[in-house]
């Protein structure tokens, strides 16, 4: 297994590894590759839903989802999006998000597993959240850092996040789920609001994967966010989510 650094600043691909049949020094590798980079791109993959979980649970323990219409019945670990209704969850998070971020242990790690692909559309943006902090100017720094957004189900998170395992600071934002920051007028953070979406969405500052059948995406979501594009019904896609429960991550070679 080779980890190749993107040119992005973040972001890694993982080349030579099978996800499926992984070594502990492999598992270490990627733990670690997680932590420097914040996001890893596994290309060429086969995966049954049982497989994903296995790889999935490399990284932690898994959340649950409800069952449903558009969930596989077996794998309450997976959530399933797709481009059309009768196959799974479709117009989900099309603004700059982290998942879980509503709720009150933030999910550390998402892993996408793309099983059908479609021709064109359905793209997914990722930032580095750490570099959204670090590019803001510095005299703008000290307003924010003790700022705490309300997400609009009442749960409390600092705007700047420090990360459980490196310390380091970003900007954790949820542009679609935050209604309000402790303190600020509804105006004042609409203002934020606005200000931080450009700032997340600023020229050059994205990681932009186009999915091919195969990829495995695995993210930080303390360092990186990430945003889904439109994606017809006429198209084909499948993509199959997992997330890791905060009270069982691993980070590194050590469990926090």
């Amino acid at each position: 297994m080779k980890i190749r650094a993107m040119n992005m600043g973040f972001g890694a691909h993982v080349e030579e590894a099978d996800l499926s049949a992984l070594t502990q020094d492999d598992v270490d590798g990627l733990r670690t590759a997680l932590l420097e980079h914040g996001l890893l791109v596994v290309r060429n993959q086969k995966l049954s839903p049982a497989g994903q979980v296995r790889m999935s649970e490399v990284f932690g323990a898994l959340e649950t989802f409800p069952s449903g219409d558009r969930q596989l019945a077996d794998y309450p670990q997976i959530f399933r999006v797709a481009s059309r209704p009768d196959e799974g969850h479709t117009n989900v998070g099309r603004y700059w998000h982290s998942d879980g971020s509503f709720r009150a242990e933030a999910t550390p790690i998402s892993i996408w597993y793309l099983v059908a692909q479609p021709d064109h559309g359905g793209e997914t943006l990722f930032a580095d959240l750490r570099e959204a902090y670090t590019a803001l100017p510095d005299e703008r720094k000290p307003a924010i850092d003790g700022l705490i957004t309300l997400h609009r189900n009442g749960i409390k998170h600092p705007l700047v996040m420090r990360h459980p395992a490196t310390r380091e600071p970003s900007l954790y934002f949820n542009v679609g789920l935050t209604g309000g920051v402790v303190g600020y007028t509804p105006e004042q953070f609409m203002a934020l609001r606005t200000d931080l979406n450009e700032h997340l969405s600023r020229a050059g500052a994205a990681y932009v994967h186009r999915w091919r059948e195969g990829d495995v995406v695995i993210a930080d979501n303390f360092r990186v966010a990430h945003r889904a594009t439109p994606i017809s019904v006429d198209q084909h896609r499948i993509l199959d989510r997992t997330t890791i429960r905060a009270d069982g991550v691993y980070w590194g070679n050590a469990q926090h």
